[in-house]
């Protein structure tokens, strides 16, 4: 029989299982979801440069600089 110092032992057990893996698996996204508008302004004016550089110029170039920008913009707008 289950005595309620064994069951409040288990549960304490078990919360903090869940709780190092939910850090184990949050902690990671937490940091990428921090770095990426860097990465993407970073791709911004990688892009930019390129599509600057390519001949014949196009305006279409610039779309990809265009769009990882506002996707950066977005990004550090939500979060």
């Amino acid at each position: 029989m289950i005595t309620l110092l064994t069951l409040s032992i288990l549960c304490v057990v078990g919360v903090a299982l869940v709780s190092v893996a939910l850090l184990l698996i949050g902690l990671p996204f937490a940091i990428l979801f921090g770095l990426l508008p860097w990465f993407l302004n970073l791709a911004a004016v990688v892009l930019l440069v390129k599509g600057l550089l390519d001949r014949p110029f196009r305006w279409e170039n610039l779309i990809p600089a265009g769009a990882a920008l506002l996707c950066a913009g977005l990004l550090k707008w939500l979060f």
